[in-house]
């Protein structure tokens, strides 16, 4: 390579370490130290945070936010939103993804018993405000999902449970085998009779109950069987709106009240029946 060559080469690296060293100066000078201040921020909010959801005046506080947020800021607030997140948004306010963002972090931290004067370092030790947010969010993904799961498989066996009353088939296990049938205690709501397909019909060899583990997968591929058929019938039809009225939460809480009603009458009647009698005396003439 020629001198002259070299030189343009060498100045063009020079170049280039010199925008190296303004972007890093800009790293340090801007992103670095407004992080730090932004930290400084939020552990301010959490302290004010801490002050409100610990006051005796709490709802009147949030009452007062609820309503200046509508009326000056033209910020909608749900009947459900979470008071962290009110507090946040009256703080916030003309920036609603910050706001999100801000209240996320801060649920984390509470939820991990984070003080405000521990919560710069908690936010750099689980890499930044937007790691943070990407885990939250990750991680009620996987709530969400567990949530639905959970549902889908008391469906399952509400339907279940419902279509004992009009089996594919029926049979008895003769009195000299039962002892083969193993104690159900402790595992799933449903036997597994073991059986093998014979010339169009099944051979049963055993019936046992299963784990709930193995259940929750037999339920799940029922579930994705139902979810799989084009129609149903009227019988089907039925049975699936009683299920789905067993397991919703206006049905469980009148079966709630009607066990816990049913529970006070047995114990008054109880109680009653172990009053001593007391032997009337008799007047005399």
């Amino acid at each position: 390579m020629k001198k002259n060559e070299k030189l343009l080469v060498g100045q063009v690296l020079c170049e280039g370490d010199v925008l190296a060293q303004n972007q890093a100066d800009f790293y340090e000078n801007y992103i670095v130290k407004a992080n730090d201040v932004l930290y400084r921020l939020l552990s301010d909010l959490m302290r004010y945070s801490d002050q409100i959801l610990g006051s005796d005046y709490k709802l009147e506080i949030l009452s007062k936010m609820r309503n200046t947020l509508s009326t000056k800021h033209n910020i909608k607030v749900q009947k459900n939103t979470p008071d962290l997140t009110i507090i946040v948004k009256y703080v916030v306010r003309t920036n609603r993804k910050n706001a999100h963002v801000y209240a996320r972090v801060l649920d984390m931290a509470y939820r991990q018993d984070v003080m405000a004067d521990e919560l710069e370092d908690f936010i750099r030790q689980n890499g930044g405000i937007d790691r943070i947010r990407e885990s939250n969010t990750n991680l009620e993904a996987v709530n969400k999902k567990k949530a639905r799961g959970e549902h889908e498989l008391k469906f399952i066996k509400a339907l279940l449970d419902e279509k004992v009353a009009t089996p594919i088939t029926e049979f008895s296990i003769p009195q000299e085998l039962s002892s083969q049938v193993h104690d159900s205690m402790g595992v799933g709501a449903f036997f597994y009779p073991i059986c093998k397909r014979v010339l169009g019909g099944y051979k049963v060899v055993g019936v046992i109950p299963m784990d709930i583990d193995f259940e929750k997968q037999i339920l799940s591929r029922v579930c994705v069987d139902l979810g799989s058929k084009s129609s149903y019938s009227e019988i089907d039809k039925q049975q699936i709106a009683r299920a789905q009225e067993v397991i919703s939460p206006e049905y469980q809480r009148k079966m709630r009240d009607k066990r816990d009603r049913e529970d006070a009458e047995y114990r008054a009647k109880k109680l009653a029946a172990q009053q001593p009698t007391v032997p009337q005396l008799a007047l005399a003439a």
